[in-house]
């Protein structure tokens, strides 16, 4: 039976040929919340949810006709805190969405499939008087009030000569036939500017052409060319292949104040390339495309598309409230998941009545996974009794356990450990390795030189028969991007959070040696501990550090009124 991973479910959906209403008398399609009577759909069995297989299947990104400006992304839930409105039919709708960031246009499934860019549909045109003059969306030519022909299907707008147009031509001189598209610009970002092969003038990728996309030939629509066309009649039986499109475009996005470019795919065709030394500012893990990135220079704004996409909201098993995603933390925008006990200052799930924080990795993880260090499914679970963790041989309450092995766990940290990672110590890709029973192998840590004990896991690097601890690897501080600075009331200018070095710079609080993470001010070259007793408790008593403070008190008590009956205040 086929499996597939979609991005709108936690769960694997199976494909089933034939629906059949098991789970209620009537089930609503999750994506575009229509009626599913019969066809293949894909299901989860553990959670009811149904997916036509069209939907399932739809383009995560299309350049639609309904808004030509800007790309639109598929999300799988409203990007609003209620229903969203559709731009198109103005119907409310929950589920999936066709999402503009930068001008917050909306279209849901339906209205999306009505047309679709590479499909060569049949326009079905309408004579009407149009009252005021336009411009022709197949020509690019202005049109005089008068007699015009609209589109039912797309909405579109043409002279009753281009209205005409065959589907498919050929032309003299090229060996295949020429297919009608009335979105030129999605070839732009993917092969680059277009010029007309009749006159050698600029294809204007905002109205319709014929093209080849064999040859990436394209000659204007006027009628002053079809002279030169040898058949004007559609051809039967004339199929397109789809393109694969270079979305190039920016958006705005909440977590950051500039506008983010689109990256689908790197230069260079290797595989174990990656940007290992620049960071995703959500999940603070290394980039890999397809990513978005700051246009502003020296900005050093990461973010991986499947971050961008998060939910806005999460209900965590564990945890009673729901969870917001925010961009940074209260106070100085570091805090400690609650999940995997690492500090961190990416991007953060969290609830501002318990304090309970959850990093985007431990709150992405579901609670049934299947992983590489064990031949059983692994369940997410909150134990009574701290459970020892099989890869690090910590302790934790919060952990994945076997159902089978009872003996068998492991914690939220191991279980986010990347199976291939990259360390500027070697330069070879080094693969996590489990500590299979029976491997007598010991490794010296390349990093720190100290052993490494069989039973943990570590990584290694096969082609230096070398190894390293994990936490070696990803570094002491794994869900820490260092560099962004934050403005501290204790002192005059922003203090950049920076790693600690062999060289012991003095405190410029307490004159002690700066240990673990460090405050630098850039302009005073001074340094200040971010741990402690020196700084941390001088930031305590400032401005903001008790305006935070108040605000997290205040919701509190606002929460604990809402949720209580009869409550007072005194």
């Amino acid at each position: 039976m086929e499996k597939m991973e979609h991005f709108s479910h936690i769960h694997p959906l199976l494909l089933k040929q034939e629906h059949s209403n098991n789970f209620n008398n009537q089930v609503l399609c999750s994506g575009c919340e229509e009626l599913i009577s019969s066809g293949p759909v894909f299901c989860c069995v553990q959670c009811n949810y149904v997916l036509h297989k069209k939907c399932a299947q739809i383009a995560r990104h299309v350049k639609h006709p309904f808004h030509p400006q800007h790309p639109l992304v598929l999300l799988s839930t409203t990007p609003y805190e209620g229903p969203y409105v559709c731009d198109s039919c103005r119907g409310l709708f929950s589920n999936f969405v066709y999402h503009c960031y930068q001008c917050n246009y909306d279209l849901d499934v339906s209205c999306a499939s009505q047309f679709n860019p590479d499909d060569g549909h049949k326009h079905e045109f309408l004579s009407l008087t149009n009252p005021q003059s336009f411009v022709c969306y197949a020509c690019g030519m202005y049109a005089n009030e008068g007699l015009a022909c609209l589109c039912t299907v797309c909405q579109i707008w043409v002279h009753s000569g281009c209205a005409e147009l065959p589907l498919a031509i050929r032309i003299k001189g090229h060996d295949h036939p020429l297919k009608l598209t009335y979105t030129l610009h999605h070839f732009y970002g993917f092969w680059g500017k277009l010029t007309c092969g009749f006159c050698n003038e600029a294809m204007n990728p905002a109205f319709a052409g014929y093209f080849c996309s064999t040859c990436k030939f394209a000659v204007h629509c006027p009628q002053q060319h079809l002279g030169e066309y040898e058949d004007k009649e559609s051809f039967s039986g004339y199929e397109t292949e789809e393109e694969s499109l270079d979305i190039d475009f920016t958006f705005n996005f909440f977590g950051h104040e500039h506008l983010l470019k689109f990256t689908e795919e790197l230069e260079s065709n290797d595989d174990d390339v990656q940007c290992f030394d620049k960071l995703c500012d959500a999940c603070v893990q290394p980039i890999m495309p397809p990513f978005f990135s700051c246009e502003e220079e020296n900005c050093g704004f990461f973010l991986h598309q499947s971050c961008a996409e998060l939910p806005r909201t999460k209900q965590h098993p564990f945890h009673k409230h729901p969870l917001t995603l925010q961009s940074k933390a209260p106070y100085d925008g570091i805090y400690k998941c609650d999940g995997c006990r690492r500090l961190g200052n990416g991007f953060v799930y969290r609830c501002d009545v318990c304090q309970f924080d959850l990093d985007v990795c431990c709150a992405s993880l579901e609670e049934r996974i299947e992983h590489e260090s064990h031949k059983h499914p692994l369940f997410l679970k909150k134990t009574s009794v701290a459970r020892q963790c099989k890869g690090c041989h910590l302790w934790s309450k919060l952990v994945f356990v076997c159902d089978v092995c009872e003996d068998f766990a492991i914690d939220c940290g191991c279980a986010t450990l990347l199976s291939k990672a990259w360390h500027v110590y070697d330069k070879h890709p080094l693969s996590l390795n489990y500590c299979i029973e029976g491997d007598l192998r010991e490794h010296e840590c390349g990093i720190c030189n100290e052993k490494m004990s069989k039973k943990q896991w570590f990584y290694c690097c096969d082609d230096c028969d070398s190894g390293a601890h994990p936490y070696c690897v990803a570094g002491k501080f794994r869900r820490m991007k260092f560099g962004g600075s934050f403005q501290y009331d204790v002192h005059s200018h922003p203090l950049a959070l920076v790693e600690e070095t062999e060289q012991k710079n003095e405190c410029g609080a307490c004159g002690e040696h700066c240990n673990g993470w460090t405050l630098e001010c850039g302009q005073c070259k001074r340094y200040f501990h971010r741990e402690g007793q020196c700084f941390w408790k001088e930031f305590k008593k400032s401005a903001k550090y008790l305006e935070l403070s108040g605000m997290m008190r205040h919701r509190y008590a606002a929460n604990v009124l809402a949720s209580t009956p009869n409550a007072t205040t005194k």
